[in-house]
């Protein structure tokens, strides 16, 4: 069976083409070889069929390594109990007690196990080919991406031009505006998937990059056991959804960098090498424990230039490209954020302000029968004079946190669903503070 693709999102590129032989796999035999020591060491007795499924090679590439720790004496042959069964799982294979020292050592460089990692140079390649400034979208892209944002027809025609540009981006604006809420469907205007590895092998390194926490899978080949040339891609590479990461307050600058889990010891990718040919969004920015000065000045060689410097662990320096959208999201107004030098080399400065009344009024219309719940007659009175009294602003987040504690107030009550004025008053005042 071939390759399934989602039928909404067309990858941007050609599909990777298999590796036929060590050669065209491009890293040293002795990376394929190590990881095969510690596939054989985790999974003993493994089959070919089981070993080309977790290192996704072509069976060929497997059996010259195994050919190749053979004649050191690390890999003993285990031979069939009986003539019954596919030629390919009648052989499994194990470790020698030497090969099983090979594997220890092996382990101690890099815990990494999983597929064969891709080189750097194909990475650097694969990327630059997907890069999101290769196909321009349109107005009714963004347009569909935020058919659920209320008052959108303002922040279109600023938005679709920054997602263009590929350049940073600074969305700012009072808290609960919509700043999260817009950034997270900004890929949605991208009809295009992209391919992401599994791990990426630089000077003598390798990188895990592919996460299941920050990337969506859209296909099936990581469940197909064999690897024809003439069906797949290669399975070093995953089809998914462009990268949508977003991360706020629990930032810290080791997220930005290579570094070792103190679990397993795996070097794991950093955020931007994970976010390339998507977005990356710092959330709440001023809200991490590094001064914001110090996170800003880590972005500047990058947004230049399109390339990151990681260092790595082990004082080796690595470049990667950097390929991805950046946005910064803050509830601080720019001049607080960075000063005017650092503003300048972020492309687009977008402001989120409250809704105007219509959209406002629109918005509670339709969360109210989502939610199931009657306004009663004199519901919006009420409510333009709460927000006259108060000085608060028409925001987007207010409806659906008002509403969910109108309706628990009606549930504890076991009341009806109908939120009157009075239910409308404590909601409000539950939710808001004195000092508000």
């Amino acid at each position: 069976m071939g390759t399934v693709f989602k039928d909404d999102l067309i990858p941007q590129i050609s599909p990777p083409a298999v590796p036929s032989d060590e050669e065209s796999l491009g890293v040293p035999p002795v990376v394929t070889e190590n990881l095969l020591l510690k596939h054989l060491s985790a999974y003993p007795k493994s089959d070919l069929v089981e070993l080309t499924h977790r290192m996704c090679v072509v069976s060929h590439i497997v059996e010259t390594a195994l050919a190749h720790l053979r004649s050191k004496s690390w890999v003993e042959v285990y031979q069939p109990m009986s003539s019954s069964g596919s030629a390919y799982n009648k052989v499994r294979y194990g470790l020698t007690e030497l090969g099983l020292a090979e594997a220890e050592l092996a382990f101690r460089k890099d815990a990494y196990i999983g597929p064969v990692p891709v080189s750097l140079t194909q990475y650097w390649d694969i990327v630059k080919q997907q890069d999101l400034r290769n196909q321009p979208i349109t107005r009714p892209d963004v347009e569909r991406a935020l058919s659920d944002v209320y008052g959108a027809e303002r922040i279109i025609p600023v938005l679709g031009p920054a997602i263009n540009s590929g350049r940073a981006l600074l969305l700012y604006g009072h808290a609960g505006t919509g700043k999260s809420f817009v950034a997270a469907r900004v890929l949605n205007a991208l009809n295009t998937s992209v391919f992401i590895p599994y791990a990426v092998y630089a000077d003598g390194n390798i990188i895990k990059v592919f996460s299941e926490h920050h990337h969506r899978r859209l296909d099936n080949t990581h469940s197909e056991i064999y690897v024809k040339l003439d069906h797949h891609y290669d399975k070093r590479w995953i089809l998914c959804e462009r990268p949508n990461i977003q991360v706020g307050g629990e930032l810290t600058m080791d997220m930005l960098e290579v570094n070792h889990s103190e679990h397993n010891r795996v070097w794991i990718a950093p955020l931007q090498m994970m976010a390339n040919n998507g977005i990356l969004v710092i959330d709440d920015l001023g809200r991490q424990t590094m001064p914001v000065a110090a996170l800003l000045n880590r972005w500047i060689v990058p947004m230049e230039y399109l390339v990151d410097h990681l260092g790595l662990p082990n004082g080796q320096q690595i470049s990667v490209p950097f390929l991805l959208t950046l946005a910064f999201s803050s509830n601080l107004p720019p001049s607080a954020i960075a000063d005017p030098a650092f503003l300048r080399r972020l492309g687009y400065k977008i402001e989120f302000e409250p809704l105007e009344l219509m959209d406002y009024v629109q918005l509670w219309t339709d969360l109210a029968k989502e939610y199931q719940l009657n306004l009663e007659a004199g519901f919006f009175e009420q409510l333009k004079q709460l927000h006259s009294v108060s000085g608060t602003g028409y925001f987007p987040c207010l409806p659906k946190d008002i509403l969910g504690i109108s309706r628990d107030i009606l549930l504890f009550e076991a009341s009806n669903n109908s939120v009157s004025s009075e239910i409308l008053n404590r909601a409000w005042n539950l939710y808001f503070t004195v000092d508000e």
